[in-house]
């Protein structure tokens, strides 16, 4: 088992996932937003039609994009809490810091995500993260 990272660079990087998963909260409301006022335009014609449809799925797509990053963003959070953030869930070895201030939801070493991608077997599909009113920002939330 590796050396775990210092208290210092643990509250820096769940502050890093705190904003991101902020941001993506905003976004994804605000997306949501739009989606149900594309859905409820009720256009007569055509090319308006064709237009809202490609634009509704390229929505949904980027919406389910953000939702699997929000899944591993608290996937990264709830290891910070365990003490486990910043160790390869296979090795164990440390995930080196540059990795983790590129992508700080990490979850695997350079060397093991490597052999992760060369292996179709092992490539996981990350859930789809669900937002519920509890993700909600607070109207005091926005400064902090």
């Amino acid at each position: 088992m590796a050396e775990k990272l210092s208290l210092e660079r643990l509250a820096f990087f769940k502050r890093l996932l705190l904003d991101r998963k902020k941001d993506l909260l905003k976004h994804t409301l605000l997306e949501d937003a739009d989606i149900n006022e594309l859905r409820s335009d009720r256009s007569a014609d055509p090319f308006d039609m064709a237009g809202n449809a490609t634009s509704l799925e390229l929505m949904a797509t980027l919406g389910n994009n953000e939702r699997r990053e929000l899944a591993e963003i608290d996937h990264a959070l709830g290891k910070i809490d365990e003490g486990t953030y910043g160790i390869c869930e296979v090795s164990g070895e440390l995930i080196g810091e540059m990795r983790l201030e590129a992508i700080p939801t990490a979850r695997y070493t350079m060397q093991v995500q490597q052999e992760r991608e060369r292996n179709p077997q092992f490539v996981e599909r990350p859930r789809r993260r669900v937002i519920s009113a509890e993700d909600l920002p607070m109207s005091g939330d926005d400064d902090s």
